[in-house]
């Protein structure tokens, strides 16, 4: 999911308008009416960080619908493990998931 429809969506469950999130935000609704009008107009990081801290997700659960506050212990471990391999060696470790999920 894009980034703009990311934001639609969490405004249209809030019930927002454009107006509003624009408020809630501390911003211009202008600002937020051209993420949706230009092509290639986006908010910036920090307002991405402030958009989510008015939504109450984390970047990491903007970016991939994962709620990290449901991880299990295991989902935990695995993330953990993950974090300790080498960067050379983590687009293997992917690979070799996802061929045990299909």
């Amino acid at each position: 999911m894009k980034v703009k429809e990311k934001i639609d969506k969490l405004r249209k469950q809030r019930g927002w308008s454009k107006s509003r999130l624009a408020r809630e935000l501390g911003i211009s609704a202008t600002s937020v009416y051209n993420w949706y009008n230009e092509r290639n107009c986006s908010p910036s990081r920090e307002t991405l960080e402030d958009i989510c801290l008015v939504f109450g997700v984390s970047i990491a659960e903007f970016y991939t619908n994962v709620e990290t506050d449901n991880l299990s212990e295991k989902e935990i471990s695995l993330l953990e493990l993950f974090r300790k391999i080498p960067d050379t060696k983590k687009d293997n470790a992917l690979a070799m998931l996802k061929m045990l999920i299909e």
